[in-house]
């Protein structure tokens, strides 16, 4: 049995001894390797191994040019959602916004392919409106920042400033 490019469409081949050709198997094919193994689907349809899909398989995104469903971007899982910040301060509003990432895992061969969302954020309540003046405040964007006061180190039991 040979393979035949010029047999009409849904066939391929001609057995030896009765020179017939044979009707492929795969749905929505327009040419076969085999009967098992469509190699162009009609229009409409993706070609992924030897098979004609309406859409991809999950993991595998559609090539237009070329109607065959490529290798997909492959993402982690979503990572916990982090702190309620605004302005990168937890505290000091009512509202801010909460972030979560993941990692590609694997790129896809062409550029045409898009990765989906790697990082997305939601609004959040913040747990404290107002902040309390505290050390590590002063020294992040406080009174230490503003030429008030110069240290060397931050002692952990010293006495509360300006006092």
């Amino acid at each position: 049995m040979g393979v035949s490019s010029d047999c009409q469409p849904g066939y391929y081949g001609i057995t030896r001894q009765t020179q017939h050709v044979l009707r492929c198997r795969i749905e929505n094919c327009e040419s076969c390797f085999s009967k098992d193994f469509c190699t162009k689907c009609k229009l409409g349809f993706y070609l992924h191994k030897g098979r004609c899909f309406d859409k991809c398989p999950e993991g595998f995104a559609p090539l237009e040019e070329t109607m065959e469903c490529g290798e997909g971007c492959e993402v982690g899982q979503w990572s916990e959602w982090g702190a309620c910040t605004r302005r990168n301060k937890t505290c000091g509003y009512k509202w801010g916004l909460e972030t979560r990432t993941r990692h590609i895992v694997k790129k896809p061969p062409k550029d045409t392919i898009p990765c989906p969302t790697i990082a997305e954020s939601r609004m959040c309540k913040m747990a404290m409106r107002h902040c309390r003046r505290g050390l590590s405040e002063l020294m992040n964007g406080g009174l230490f920042n503003k030429g008030k006061f110069q240290a060397e180190a931050c002692v952990v039991n010293s006495p509360p400033l300006g006092r």
